[in-house]
């Protein structure tokens, strides 16, 4: 017979015997496990914080919705808007539809590509292609057809005449529109049936090219 002390030591246990079973049972670990759970949460809520707060923004920009050829003119169905990564976005990058609906392309885009002020005909793309702010724009019409589908925008050129005087030097290619196509796609053909080159060239130059072009083709010297 076990003596009454034990009996009432079971039936109401110390403080003392209270620790001792919970740290001998399964007590003590399913509340470190909860604890170390609760610790680990905070953390990642504290972490997802964090790098919300580091995600760089992601700006609505202009895209092309459909792919553009060279010499198209936008209309309000080419183009639409998409949030852009801000480290993603290119420099000069549109933010409003407007600024791009009625401008002419000056190279092929495809669809989702970002529209930059210089894939479009404005009066500042002739200062930011020569980095002359008296640069102005003037069309050509190549005496060689085939220089037409040869030149992209950003080509370095220079112009003479029937009797080989050089009328400009450097013109940067500012549109060059595809071949084979209609006046629509092609962005117009000139005299001859060959199709005009937009070159950005500084103001004296300009008019010179503008001048001799009236009536006659002009030579093109691709550097």
């Amino acid at each position: 017979m076990n003596p009454p002390t034990s009996r009432t030591t079971h039936l109401s246990p110390t403080p003392l015997g209270r620790a001792r079973t919970l740290l001998s049972g399964g007590g003590w670990r399913s509340l470190r496990v909860r604890r170390s759970v609760a610790v680990l949460l905070v953390l990642g809520a504290a972490l997802l914080v964090v790098v919300d707060q580091r995600r760089p923004d992601a700006p609505a920009l202009v895209v092309a919705a459909v792919d553009l050829r060279p010499g198209e003119y936008v209309t309000d169905a080419d183009v639409a808007t998409a949030p852009i990564p801000t480290e993603a976005a290119p420099d000069g990058a549109l933010v409003d539809t407007t600024a791009a609906i009625g401008r002419r392309v000056t190279g092929p885009i495809r669809r989702g590509e970002v529209l930059t002020d210089q894939r479009l005909l404005t009066s500042r793309l002739p200062a930011a292609l020569t980095g002359n702010r008296s640069a102005r724009l003037v069309p050509v019409r190549p005496a060689d057809e085939s220089v037409a589908s040869l030149v992209r925008q950003g080509d370095l050129v220079d112009v003479l005449d029937a009797d080989a005087r050089v009328l400009a030097r450097d013109a940067v290619v500012a549109a060059a529109p595809q071949t084979g196509g209609d006046s629509s796609t092609a962005g117009g053909r000139g005299l001859g049936g060959s199709p005009p080159i937009l070159l950005a060239v500084d103001g004296d130059a300009a008019r010179r090219v503008a001048a001799t072009g009236l009536g006659t083709p002009l030579a093109l010297i691709l550097h």
